[in-house]
């Protein structure tokens, strides 16, 4: 009866409903009110939103439509539909029709429960695949680099959504590449010996400095051959023969040790610091960056832990926005380049060795350039730590074992790497290979390294396997500990949480014991860094490059400042424990030197990110006004205010807008002969087509609210608008929210959205369960969710207590 009803015209539906039996009849409020409310803007004639109302299933045990009915109920409870200019219902009809609406998607909820698949594979990514090997075996491995493992699938920036990581035979190939490497590096056939290299400047820059430290002793001069590291070029920083022969087998962690100081104009930025791979004449893809802020007469000896695939070159590039061949060119960075023709001890000692070379300071001493001076650089390893080590000793058995201490040490092995308690069964087919490898004449290790490598890439590492052939609700105990591990530390559970499960405490105060251990344990910076980068959307920060021409203060230093910025600032909210309000406005925030000269704030006193005071002249306060986010919603010309409104929506309000209309024109730009208008102006002309005014309704408060910033999220008062004819227009920042509450810029905005933070929290716990599910929340999830958003009110919506909330939670045990 239901389909017919559907392919029926509105009035014959109607008058069916009147003559039906008493179960139509109950329902006819619910069609009632859809047909007088709803599908005037939402049926045959009108779609906006591309939703139509008369066609939505009303079978809600199939589950087809629940997600557009249960927007639909929240539209309708929030007072946001229908519209302010249509005929509004009466309360007693929304509460029916609330009523009815939630009930019917309760049912339906409860039906589906029960048809649950069995079993649910979770794969995990290659972040966690990479800290797994890691606490498995103490293996550093990087499965970004060329020809190790594929890019996840991204689903709105979260990578650990399992509909989305397919297991193709390319990744099959690939995993069994990576398990030879992990293996390879855990038990290599020899351990290849730390090895120490030392290069002073003069080695580096002069060849070993004979000629140049003759004509130094010609002058009298003592001070020692340094070496300048200047913007526009990159330099040497490590060739793998500097270590005699190396390969592959010598990848692994180094310690790099340099001591350096900074020449800083003035008026310019500090000196930046990058060693990395080389990408360009002028840039590398940095795997160690700083700011290096001591003076010339007092350099500092700086330290970093790297980890290095050998073999590899590594250079130096100093970053910084007034790079020398914008004033000079290729002649002048060539000179400096030269081994025979610019010798350095001291910036007052220049004009003295050599009057016609390159000038870097003018004749006060004052740098022209952000340079470092670099006096030496070492290099040591690879190294192995005793913790790693640890994690490896007594894995591969005795020489002399016999079968049985094979089995136990592989079913030790695979029960760690695994996750959860192994039969005896399941590692048959594995000894065989053991067994067959020994008959082949393989050693004792190297047979043991072939069951290994078959428990590694097997699919119970690869996934997180959730569930039994026997239908049921809820999580076992050691599937429980592997969501919790891989939400907060992004990895295996640890010894701690091991034991804690084989001893049957994953259970009230036991299960409160270890949430609690793992929020303060170092590892939940995982966390921190996996989850702020995917819910914020961070990869899409330097997508569009800004065009140098309009922004030339713009540079791979602060791309990389700004793709931290936010990073920091949520580890400090975490760690702190503050309101999630924090999140939305905020009094001070993390910066560096770079971010700090950008937004023209106070300079932290020493390199990295600093906790940073603001005042409201600083037009800054909170996520929403910072680069990263003001810039990954721009283009790399202009900033996109229905960009960012959309990226708000999403991350912010956890509510994704649905795709403009096809063939819909673009924003043109103001012709030459066209006074200049805001993109503000242009958008309200836009949105008066009708396919697009629903959506920007929505959208464009949100956006515009931040038109107080540019593409790079420098605040200004007017828009530079580079065609056309008058002045640059004033910046109109000011909205009406979608309920109709106005606000006149950002702060007002802001403060709006705090009046909200039920909706915002309730967004963010949403963002926090999808991640640590690994799956897009359902309409079954709301009452589990109503009790996690009950618990975070009743603390102060605090962001650490929302996360433990979310680990404590039942829904965190229902598979």
């Amino acid at each position: 009866m239901p389909y017919l009803q559907e392919s029926l015209p509105s009035r014959l539906l109607l008058l069916i409903g009147l003559c039906c039996a008493s179960a139509v009849c109950r329902a006819e409020p619910f069609e009632v009110f859809l047909q007088r409310h709803c599908v005037r803007c939402h049926g045959p004639e009108t779609q906006e939103g591309d939703l139509r109302i008369d066609r939505l299933s009303r079978e809600f045990n199939a589950g087809v439509d629940t997600h557009q009915w249960a927007e639909a109920l929240e539209k309708v409870n929030s007072g946001e539909m229908p519209p302010k200019e249509e005929p509004q219902p009466t309360q007693d009809e929304i509460a029916t029709f609330v009523a009815n609406l939630d009930a019917r998607l309760q049912d339906g909820r409860a039906s589906r429960m029960a048809a649950r698949p069995a079993v649910a594979h979770y794969r995990l990514s290659r972040k966690e695949y990479q800290n797994t090997v890691y606490d498995l075996l103490g293996v550093r491995y990087d499965p970004t680099e060329p020809g190790q493992l594929n890019e996840d699938t991204l689903w709105h920036g979260f990578e650990r959504i399992g509909s989305q990581l397919s297991l193709s035979p390319s990744h099959i190939d690939r995993y069994y590449r990576a398990a030879d490497i992990v293996l390879s590096r855990a038990f290599p056939a020899a351990q290849p010996e730390p090895r120490h290299v030392r290069k002073t400047a003069a080695e580096l820059r002069y060849g070993g400095g004979k000629n140049q430290q003759e004509a130094l002793d010609r002058f009298g001069i003592q001070r020692p051959l340094r070496y300048l590291l200047f913007p526009g070029r990159v330099q040497s920083a490590l060739s793998p023969h500097w270590f005699g022969k190396t390969g592959a087998e010598h990848s692994g962690l180094y310690k790099v040790r340099l001591q350096a100081s900074g020449i800083r104009p003035p008026g310019g930025q500090p000196a930046h610091l990058s060693i990395g791979k080389q990408t360009s004449e002028e840039t590398v893809d940095a795997i160690v960056e700083f700011d290096v802020t001591a003076p010339e007469d007092h350099p500092q000896v700086y330290e970093f832990e790297v980890f290095l695939e050998m073999p590899v070159n590594l250079h130096f590039c100093v970053v910084a926005t007034d790079v020398v061949d914008r004033r000079a060119g290729a002649a002048f960075r060539n000179a400096l380049a030269s081994r025979g023709g610019h010798i350095f001890t001291h910036s007052s000692e220049t004009l003295l060795l050599n009057p016609n070379a390159p000038q870097m300071f003018d004749d006060q001493g004052n740098g022209i350039f952000s340079t470092v001076i670099l006096d030496w650089i070492q290099w040591e390893g690879p190294l192995v730590s005793e913790a790693e080590q640890s994690r490896r000793n007594g894995v591969i058995p005795p020489d002399d074992a016999t079968p049985e201490m094979v089995a136990e040490h592989l079913g030790r092995f695979a029960e760690r790497a695994w996750r959860r308690p192994v039969m005896k069964d399941e590692l048959e087919n594995y000894l065989q290979s053991y067994h067959e490898q020994r008959e082949a004449g393989e050693s004792p290790a190297e047979a043991f390294r072939v069951a290994m490598h078959g428990v590694l890439t097997s699919r119970n590492l690869i996934y997180l396997v959730e569930g039994d052939p026997a239908a049921r609700e809820y999580l076992t105990d050691w599937e429980l500990a592997s969501r919790l591990s891989y939400f907060l530390f992004s990895s295996m559970p640890d010894d701690p949480l091991f034991a804690a499960t084989k001893a049957g405490n994953l259970d009230g105060e036991g299960l409160e014991s270890e949430v609690d251990r793992m929020l303060t344990d170092r590892r939940v910076d995982r966390f921190i860094d996996d989850f702020s980068r995917q819910w914020l959307q961070l990869h899409r920060v330097g997508m569009f490059p800004p065009d140098k021409t309009l922004y030339p203060d713009y540079d791979d230093w602060l791309e990389a400042s700004m793709r931290a910025e936010p990073v920091e600032y949520f580890r400090e909210v975490f760690t702190k424990n503050l309101p999630l309000d924090e999140l939305l406005d905020s009094d001070w925030t993390m910066g560096n030197v770079r971010l700090c000269d950008f937004y023209g704030l106070p300079e932290p006193s020493t390199s990295g990110f600093q906790r940073v005071s603001l005042n409201p002249d600083d037009h800054r306060g909170g996520l929403l006004t910072m680069g990263a986010v003001l810039g990954l919603t721009s283009d790399g010309t202009r900033h996109r205010p229905v960009h960012r409104g959309v990226w708000l929506s999403e991350v912010i309000l956890n509510r994704t807008p649905p795709p403009p209309p096809a063939n819909v024109d673009p924003i043109e730009p103001v012709p030459p002969e066209g006074t200049k208008v805001t993109i503000r102006q242009r958008i309200d002309a836009h949105a008066k087509n009708p396919s697009c005014a629903a959506c920007h309704r929505n959208l464009d408060p949100l956006g515009l609210a931040f038109d107080h910033y540019d593409a790079i999220g420098q605040w200004r008062t007017r828009e530079r608008v580079p065609t056309g004819m008058g002045e640059d227009p004033l910046v109109d920042a000011s909205g009406v929210m979608p309920d109709g509450r106005p606000f006149s810029d950002a702060v007002e905005f802001k403060r709006l959205l705090i009046e909200d933070r039920d909706k915002v929290a309730r967004a963010f716990i949403e963002h926090l369960c999808t991640y640590a599910l690994r799956r897009v929340l359902t309409v079954d999830d709301q009452d589990d969710l109503k009790l996690i958003e009950e618990e975070a009110k009743r603390r102060g919506y605090r962001v650490k207590d929302i996360v433990r909330a979310v680990a404590l939670s039942q829904l965190m045990r229902k598979r």
